[in-house]
């Protein structure tokens, strides 16, 4: 009997151990899964941006830029680096793209009672917010055009900056921060030169 008993009480200690790293294998399965998610958030954060801007135009986008600036020693997003001087800043939310020409919604799908864009049974709500950061026109000549410089179209150079998020609908923060307890973010950066655009 003690053999049984010593059989038993080895046989229940492996049984507790393989579920306890099955469990936290799953676990981290599902935190890189979410991580994977936000990083293609940002990075569609990034194309939408290039599309918006396409979309409105060089000028539209330029007058967008001139009319957002970030006051001093205010920080972009939390937790990151604060400014030390007012900027200019193209500011693109997600919410940006909600009844704006031949857009019947935003890129990613945010009601949750509908199908989810980070996949079913997941209750994190997908958001992006990109800024765009040294915005300048710029002219060159091209094959065929006129020599003398009185080149008509424009190009716009654009720093994108990407953060993505992905939070449950309600959570918990700390003090002093506004990010969700169970916020995941990633940030994706392009430098992007768009046109031609008519000047």
């Amino acid at each position: 009997m003690l053999v049984v008993l010593m059989v038993l009480i080895m046989t229940t200690a492996t049984a507790t151990f393989a579920v306890h790293a099955t469990t936290v294998e799953m676990r981290s399965a599902g935190y890189a899964r979410v991580a994977m998610q936000t990083n293609y958030v940002a990075e569609g954060g990034a194309y939408a941006a290039l599309g918006y801007v396409d979309a409105i135009g060089a000028r539209a986008a330029f007058t967008q830029y001139s009319r957002t600036r970030v006051r001093a020693n205010t920080s972009l997003a939390p937790a990151h680096a604060t400014l030390n001087r007012e900027t200019n800043v193209l500011r693109i939310q997600m919410t940006d793209f909600d009844g704006g020409f031949d857009v019947v919604g935003p890129p990613l799908e945010r009601n949750l009672a509908r199908t989810p864009s980070l996949g079913p049974r997941n209750n994190l709500v997908p958001s992006f917010t990109v800024d765009g950061t040294d915005v300048y026109r710029t002219q060159r000549l091209q094959a065929g055009r006129d020599q003398s410089g009185r080149n008509p179209m424009m190009y716009a150079r654009i720093n994108f900056t990407s953060r993505g998020r992905a939070a449950p609908p309600s959570d918990f923060t700390s003090a002093g921060d506004v990010r969700s307890y169970h916020e995941s973010s990633a940030n994706a950066r392009a430098m992007a030169e768009m046109g031609p655009f008519p000047e």
